[in-house]
């Protein structure tokens, strides 16, 4: 599991994640750290932590598996890719796809929680 991170933005002082985790374990083809997310007790997404990139890839797990490289594998989509190094200006350039497609696809609003507070979510969910 991660350890260390590029990370350079940082929550507030007294800040609680809003989300809880479940490591799964590796990624299947060896490509980063496998965690699930739950909003209130109902899964919600997929996060991939690939130390390499320094990047979460976040898969929608209120979606169904999809046919992935041409049959070979099932998985839920892919919704987003957050940058573990982005800088505060690039975040909300990060978060709002992943957002926009919980709310619209799901009616998740993930209870007023905002970009900035997302990102922080997704980064404490994988130990960063």
């Amino acid at each position: 599991m991660p350890k260390d991170s590029n990370r350079v933005v940082y929550p507030p002082e007294g800040w609680a994640n809003s989300l809880t985790t479940t490591y799964v374990g590796p990624e299947q083809f060896g490509n980063g750290e496998v965690y699930d997310t739950q909003l209130n007790g109902a899964l919600l997404v997929r996060l991939v932590f690939d130390q390499r990139d320094d990047e979460i890839t976040v898969r929608c797990l209120q979606c169904a598996e999809q046919s992935q490289a041409f049959g070979r594998f099932m998985a839920h989509p892919i919704i987003g890719i957050v940058s573990i190094n982005a800088t505060a200006l690039l975040v909300p350039m990060n978060t709002p796809r992943i957002m926009r497609h919980l709310a619209d696809t799901h009616d998740e609003m993930l209870g007023g929680i905002d970009d900035v507070d997302f990102y922080n979510c997704l980064l404490d969910c994988c130990g960063l």
